[in-house]
């Protein structure tokens, strides 16, 4: 019976945030498209299984305890040098197994194909763009063992950041993946970022009641984890849909002015929509990263108390998100209408 009530109390909850954002959502998904989503990210932690089991067994240099370490052991150009190659190693491994998985559970769908062959050509990798910002931070741990001795970053960032920004990266890469074209609105990227979100953190959680044999962990983890999951994924979520966004924005707004003011994209012929699209998935994945790792550090220290208020506060911002969301969407639709009447009163 113990297991009955905690298991309905997880189904139950993940269906309610499920249904609250689902009607936040100014022009909602068909209910399939919600269903498919969620599906998706129920296998979503399959890609996670397995960058552990290739790490284990064949390249034990992509650990997230050991990746760091050439920024630690080898002279800063070398060891910079070896950093990256892992990262860009990793962020392919990721993106592969990633695809795959879409490819499976979509059964080959047409338009997940199209998602894929337009990722391989527009996928900034913002994992590995946050992961050397986060290897700045890392590359001071010299710093910090002589003067006090210890690892302060390597052993508990090296392991809570990192793994948080491999999940939030792949949860991205599954709505992106099976999802992109489907997209109507900036708020259905954050309502299907968040339902990819939940459907992670509800199979995370029976996985880790499963693992450690003590079912009460689930209630735990419905007050804490499905929440924080949803909050980092719906950061993302909004960040993506303005970067699915992009042409339009970039076109409603006059041109990005940080593209006018440098030569190199115009040097290279990079479109304005394309710097606009890199700079959201980047602060987008930065964004969820640090409040998923933050709060995961929180607990980890026995801080709970200080974490709850700011998982609600993050339940507060994505509201605010949607509704930003929707007034962009807003304006898109009417710049798109305006367009179109120009084409139709000059034909």
């Amino acid at each position: 019976m113990v297991s009955v009530f905690y298991v309905t109390l997880l189904v139950l909850t993940t269906l309610i945030w499920g249904y609250i954002f689902y009607k936040k959502d100014y022009h909602p998904q068909p209910l399939k498209v919600i269903v498919q989503s969620f599906f998706a990210g129920l296998f979503a932690m399959a890609p996670v299984f397995a960058y552990k089991y290739i790490y284990q067994n064949y390249i034990p240099a992509l650990a997230e305890y050991k990746i760091f370490r050439p920024l630690l052991d080898y002279p800063l150009i070398s060891g910079l040098a070896v950093f990256v190659i892992n990262l860009i190693t990793l962020s392919l491994i990721l993106f592969i197994l990633s695809g795959v998985l879409s490819l499976i559970l979509s059964v080959f769908n047409h338009s997940t194909i199209i998602n894929l062959k337009n990722a391989i050509k527009d996928e900034p990798l913002g994992f590995t763009v946050v992961s050397l910002l986060l290897g700045a931070a890392i590359s001071l741990e010299s710093l910090a063992q002589k003067v006090f001795s210890t690892q302060i970053i390597g052993t508990v960032l090296g392991s809570i950041l990192f793994l948080a920004i491999i999940e939030e990266y792949i949860k991205h890469l599954i709505v992106k993946f099976i999802d992109d074209k489907k997209l109507k609105d900036i708020d259905d990227a954050i309502t299907l970022s968040i339902i990819v979100g939940l459907a992670f953190a509800f199979i995370e959680t029976i996985f880790y009641s499963v693992n450690s044999g003590e079912i009460r962990i689930i209630f735990y983890r419905v007050m804490v984890s499905l929440p924080v999951h949803l909050v980092a994924s719906g950061i993302f979520g909004y960040y993506y849909g303005y970067a699915h966004f992009a042409k339009p924005i970039m076109e409603i707004e006059g041109g990005d002015k940080t593209y006018r003011k440098s030569w190199l994209p115009s040097f290279l012929k990079i479109k304005k929509s394309t710097i606009y699209d890199d700079k959201k998935i980047t602060e987008g994945i930065l964004f969820a990263t640090l409040f998923h790792a933050s709060m995961n550090l929180l607990f980890e220290f026995n801080l709970g108390f200080i974490a709850v208020p700011f998982i609600v506060l993050g339940v507060v911002v994505i509201f605010y998100l949607y509704k930003t969301g929707i007034a962009e969407s807003v304006l898109i639709r009417r710049f798109r209408q305006k367009n179109l009447n120009k084409l139709k009163t000059i034909a």
